[in-house]
This record gives structure tokens, C-alpha cells and sequence, in this order.
């Protein structure tokens, strides 16, 4: 179910049964008046009696309850099928996620994603349930009218489809405009969203920092906007639904002018000019709501335009079956990369090997390439040119699940679920027993800290881990990484961003999680890694040198600037400003 198509077949196949229920219903709607007419026609010509009114009662009770009972299962019918397709879509979407690769969500926002899965799916539901159920019912209608217009009187059938043609060609003209007009709507819509959350989250620092009537103007100017071009949009919509309208009214004006000239020819009756007029009206209105929803389908195809960025993503083809390395060392061999959709090289050339049991350092200037080749490691995309192995396999050679199981990450901004903490920690294997989390909890320095909360492994980490200090939640992502218990664990910028206590606390932990492992660090502060049994420069997405502190000391000049101005960040004197 990867089409628009695909997916609206799908859906009139399995309403077939709902689609004649919503016509049959729209059809009886018609009967009611018809009855009405003839009933004022047998008074007009005094035949009407007792038993005459006695059936119509009768009639107009069934057909009202019938309407009523097919309007119903039509409804539920719709939505049932609908519901059911949205289910599926779903379910492909969240397939689809589960087989990308890790570098996808790396270059997508969660934001962008999410709004995908719930509001571009919701409004594929409002097409499907609603949209299409009702521009289906409004295009049977006119058929039907048409008909027994024709069987009425073919030269009222005539005036009543005069203006058809002109409304056909002002709607494919002003097609274009609609689309436009709310792709404009919908992109400052989630603009002023946009600058409505940013104030709603910023609003400490906007304090803080006095700028409280600057972004309170932003926004106020992001709303006045949006109503500027939503005005200006709907002009665009608005207009050509006018002329619609009057294209399709000149249609009843046409039934009205032929059936009083037929009716004063004596060619009809009285009675058949009120049920062409009655037809006339009913055309009327349904083919006009078959214009103004098309809003319905140009909303669906933006919401499966957005949806479509995930189904038809690609997906590196990989192994189903095929066993991870049974350890080995981590060799990057003339690696270059480029991020998807850019041509800026990230990564040039790069030779690596990271030998089993020891400790690797990337370090380099912001930007030089050191995570996006730690993501690389970790088979987040595939290099361009070039090839990353671990004990000779390259991700490429086993499922990716078995090429992840190799590895842990310890990054700076940990994310935790609103889940307990020993849940969060569980993470790290799901199987686990509560004995190994706290095993683990020991080892990562964190245990002596959940025994002082009320609830202990019990309590809730609250929205993405908002209860716990950046230490704290750096310890649980370790206990994590202990608890997975792999050969080879990256450490990004780990120990950045935290004071003195909880820095000793996460480096004991590192070391406990560190004990017969492949250790890839990144790292700004290079006195976090002169230890490492392999320093590694790198600036502007190349190795310039690698080798002990203590070498690239003797022979690296952009080692010695890293080391020279770290030792003046380290002194600097804030009250001298240097």
C-alpha cells in the first residue's frame, strides 16, 4: 500500500456495499418532496382523500426510516473500512521505520516523523472516511436526477445541464489554484505552530535574557501572516466556488424559463414543473458539494506526499540470516562520505584500525567529522567509497540487528522513556533478570542514587528522563551499555557538560563498562583522553595523525594548537578576561 491510488482502490473495493447503501439513501431523500407534490396536486384537482393521505404517511415513515437505517450502516460501513486501511497504513509505516537505517532518522527531525504518523495519517481517515463516502454519494446523485429528468421531460434535462459544461471548465482551470492555495495555508499554519511552541518552550530564557517583546512581536507577526495568506489563498478558492455556483444556479434559472414556456404550451403540468423544479434543485446542489469537496482529496494527497517520504525510503539490502563477527578489530579502510541528498564531502580518505580490547580517541574541531564517522562505525549509512569492518565483515554482510548487537553508545544528551527506571535500564537487554539491573546499576555508579528515591527501581523517569540530572541519566545510559554487554561501545562526548561530582562518577562507571572492550571515544577536552592507547586527529573530514599523547606531541602541528589552546582554556582567568 504504497500509492494514493493503491490506497483509495483498496478502500471503494471494500465499500462497494457502503457506497449503494449511501445512494440508495440519497436517493429516497428525493421521495419525500415527490410525495409532497403529488399529494398538493390530487388536492389541486380535488381527488385527494382519507386513505390517500393515510398511505403517503405511510410511505413517508418507511422511506424516512429506511434513509435513516441505510445513513447509519453507510456510516459505520465507511468508517469500519477506512479505520481498517488506516490500520494497515500504519502498520506499514511503522515496518517501514523499523527497517530503515538508523542514518534515516539521523536526517529527518522527530517532529517532521511524528507529524507524519499522526496528522498526515488522521487526515488521510478524514479522505477516506468522510471525503470520499460523500463525493461518491454527491456524484451518484446527479446520475440518478439526470435520469428521471430525462424520463420527466428530455428538453428539462436540457436546461437542467446547460451550465454543467461551464462549471466543468472553470473547475479544471481554477484546479491549480486550490492545490496552491492550501499548500499555502498548510505551510504557514505549521509556521505560526512552529513559532508558537518555540516561544511556549523558550519563555525562561526569552526572560531572562530581556527579549520577551521581540519574540512576543515575532510571533504576533507570524499569526498576522498567517491571516494575511490564508485570506489571500481563500480569495484564490473562494472565487472560482463562486462561479461554480452560479454556473450550476444558471442551470435551475434555464428549468425554470423552459417549464413555465412548456407549461404555458400546455406541454406539461403543473405537477411536473414543481418535480423538475425539485430535481433541478437537488442537481444543482450535488454537483456543486462535488466541487467544494475537493478540498478533501487535495488535503489527502499533501498527507500521502508526507507519507510516501517514509514508504518509499531505501532500504540498504542486507542478509536475513547471517551470524555477527565473533570479535575482531574495527578497521575503517578509505572511507569517504557524503550525507544523503548533499554534495559536501564529510569524509575523505579515511584509514582506521581500532584493535581489539583498547582504547581509540577522536578528537579534531567541531565539524571535522569525528561523530559522523563514529555513526558510520556503527553502520548508521553506508560509505560512500570505502569499506568499515569488524574481524573482516562489513554491515553490509549481516542484518543490521546483528551488526548493532556489536555495539553501545554513551552519548552526551540521553534519552530515557517515561517508563521505571529499572525498564530504562532493561533497554540494554530485555531479557534481562531485576538481579542483572542491579548489577548493572552497581557497576555504572547509580544504584546508591535509585535506593535514595521512594519508589527505587520503581520510579518513573518522567518525559524524556526530566526528573534526573544530566550525571544521573549519563549513569543509567552506562548501566544500559553494561547491561547489553558488547564488544565495542562509543563514547560521545560522554563526560562533556557535567560538574566534578558527577564527571568522577560517569568516568568510574566508563571505566567499569570500558573492561575488556574496543573503546571508540570522541571527545573536545583532550585531557579526558591522553591516555588512550590511540589518539587520532582529525579536521576537515581527514586523519591528519595518529599515534600515543606523547607522539603526536613530538610531530603533529595541529596536535600541538589543540593541546596549546586547551591548556589556555584550562587557565583562563575570568576576572582578567584571559
Amino acid at each position: 500500500m504504497k500509492s494514493q491510488s493503491e490506497l483509495v482502490n483498496r478502500v471503494k473495493s471494500k465499500s462497494r456495499l457502503s457506497n449503494a447503501m449511501t445512494c440508495a439513501s440519497t436517493a429516497l431523500g428525493l421521495v419525500p418532496p415527490l410525495v409532497v407534490v403529488w399529494l398538493v396536486g390530487s388536492m389541486w384537482q380535488k381527488t385527494l382523500d382519507t386513505a390517500d393521505i393515510g398511505g403517503a404517511a405511510v410511505l413517508l415513515t418507511g422511506v424516512l426510516a429506511t434513509k435513516a437505517g441505510l445513513t447509519y450502516l453507510a456510516t459505520w460501513q465507511a468508517h469500519r473500512v477506512a479505520y481498517g486501511c488506516l490500520s494497515d497504513l500504519r502498520q506499514d509505516i511503522i515496518s517501514k521505520l523499523r527497517e530503515l537505517p538508523l542514518g534515516f532518522f539521523q536526517t529527518r527531525k522527530v517532529g517532521d516523523l511524528a507529524n507524519i504518523v499522526k496528522n498526515d495519517v488522521e487526515q488521510v481517515e478524514v479522505y477516506l472516511a468522510h471525503g470520499l463516502p460523500e463525493t461518491m454519494s454527491a456524484t451518484a446523485l446527479p446520475v440518478v436526477v439526470g435520469l428521471a429528468m430525462a424520463a420527466l421531460d428530455w428538453r428539462l434535462a436540457l436546461a437542467m445541464v446547460c451550465g454543467l459544461p461551464a462549471m466543468l471548465v472553470t473547475r479544471r482551470i481554477s484546479a491549480p489554484a486550490w492545490a496552491q492555495g492550501f499548500e499555502v495555508v498548510a505551510r504557514h499554519t505549521t509556521t505560526m505552530q512552529e513559532r508558537l511552541t518555540e516561544y511556549v518552550s523558550t519563555i525562561p530564557v526569552i526572560k531572562a535574557f530581556g527579549k520577551s517583546e521581540d519574540k512576543t512581536e515575532q510571533v504576533i507577526g507570524a499569526a498576522s501572516d498567517y491571516v494575511t495568506w490564508v485570506t489571500n489563498s481563500m480569495n484564490a478558492i473562494s472565487v472560482p466556488m463562486g462561479l461554480i455556483s452560479l454556473c450550476m444556479e444558471a442551470g435551475l434559472a434555464a428549468v425554470v424559463a423552459v417549464g413555465v414556456w412548456l407549461l404555458q404550451a400546455g406541454q406539461i403540468g403543473v405537477e411536473q414543473l414543481i418535480v423538475a423544479l425539485v430535481l433541478a434543485g437537488a442537481f444543482t446542489s450535488s454537483v456543486t458539494k462535488t466541487a467544494t469537496l475537493q478540498h478533501y482529496r487535495v488535503m489527502f494527497e499533501r498527507a500521502m506526499s508526507g507519507i510516501a517520504t517514509i514508504l518509499d525510503a531505501s532500504v540498504p539490502k542486507r542478509p536475513q540470516e547471517a551470524p555477527a563477527p565473533d570479535g575482531g578489530d574495527l578497521v575503517v579502510a578509505h572511507v569517504g562520505f557524503r550525507y544523503p541528498g548533499t554534495d559536501r564531502t564529510v569524509l575523505q580518505d579515511v584509514n582506521i584500525t581500532c584493535p581489539t580490547a583498547t582504547t581509540t580517541a577522536l578528537v579534531g574541531s567541531s565539524g571535522c567529522g569525528k561523530s559522523t564517522l563514529a555513526y558510520l562505525m556503527m553502520g548508521f549509512w553506508d560509505p560512500d567509497e570505502g569499506r568499515v569492518s569488524v574481524g573482516g565483515v562489513s554491515p553490509k554482510e549481516v542484518p543490521e540487528r546483528e551488526w548493532t548487537s556489536l555495539f553501545a553508545i554513551v552519548q552526551q544528551d540521553v534519552f530515557m522513556f517515561n517508563l521505571s527506571l529499572a525498564e530504562n535500564i532493561r533497554i540494554g537487554s530485555q531479557d534481562a533478570s531485576f538481579d542483572q539491573v542491579v548489577a548493572a546499576a552497581r557497576k555504572a555508579r547509580i544504584h546508591d542514587f535509585i535506593m535514595t528515591l521512594p519508589q527505587g527501581y520503581d520510579t518513573l523517569a518522567g518525559e524524556a528522563g526530566s526528573r534526573f540530572s544530566g550525571g544521573e541519566r549519563q549513569r543509567l545510559s552506562i548501566a544500559r551499555a553494561i547491561l547489553k554487554d558488547c564488544p565495542i561501545v562509543i563514547l560521545d562526548e560522554a563526560t562533556s557538560a557535567l560538574d566534578a561530582e558527577n564527571e568522577a562518577l560517569v568516568k568510574a562507571a566508563i571505566d567499569e563498562l570500558g573492561q575488556e572492550k574496543t573503546i571508540v571515544t570522541i571527545a573536545h577536552h583532550l585531557g579526558t583522553v591522553a591516555s588512550a592507547d590511540q589518539i587520532v586527529v582529525m579536521d576537515a573530514g581527514q586523519v591528519v595523525d595518529a599515534g600515543s599523547h606523547e607522539e603526536l606531541l613530538a610531530r603533529c602541528a595541529t596536535y600541538q594548537k589543540m593541546v596549546a589552546d586547551q591548556h589556555l582554556v584550562d587557565t583562563w582567568d575570568i576576572k582578567r578576561g584571559r
